[in-house]
């Protein structure tokens, strides 16, 4: 079972996170990106759960600010995309806008890969791998303390 207590350098986490980075993971999010992500995040919080993986609090941590923060942007993009989604296009009453229109609200709220689809399938994926983490922070300390329980006192 691996262990992981060595801290996450939060300058490159910093700089994954900012600038041009997270638009580049932003553009390339579909139904199919998020959908595998979401398998991934699924699996770690099982093995999370089942005692497969044990990580440091100076390790998650800085994993777990980041997952926050990448949550907050989710739900700030969610609710700018209501207000522009919420906006018909004023391209006139011919067919082809009134075709451009409905397109647009199926981008948007329609169903499977709708943008609207894709961030709430994201923010699952954002929670699931911040409570796997946070369960298997908990994990590594129970395994401290029983060793400390065990060993403690002895040279």
């Amino acid at each position: 079972m691996p262990t992981w207590d060595q801290p996450v350098q939060t300058g490159a986490v910093g700089a994954a996170v900012g600038g041009g980075a997270a638009a580049a993971m932003g553009a390339s999010l579909n139904t199919k990106a998020v959908d595998s992500m979401a398998s991934e995040a699924k699996e770690m919080l099982k093995s999370a759960k089942s005692g497969g993986f044990r990580v440091s609090e100076d390790a998650a941590q800085p994993i777990i600010d980041v997952l926050v923060e990448m949550t907050d942007r989710v739900e700030r993009l969610a609710q700018d995309l209501q207000i522009v989604g919420s906006q018909a296009p004023t391209l006139g009453g011919h067919d082809y806008g009134q075709r451009v229109a409905k397109h647009q609200y199926e981008a948007f709220w329609d169903g499977e890969g709708s943008a609207v689809e894709v961030l709430r399938q994201l923010r699952g994926v954002l929670g699931d791998a911040g409570e796997a983490l946070e369960i298997a922070k908990k994990k590594y300390q129970e395994s401290e303390s029983d060793a400390t329980s065990t060993f403690g006192g002895q040279s």
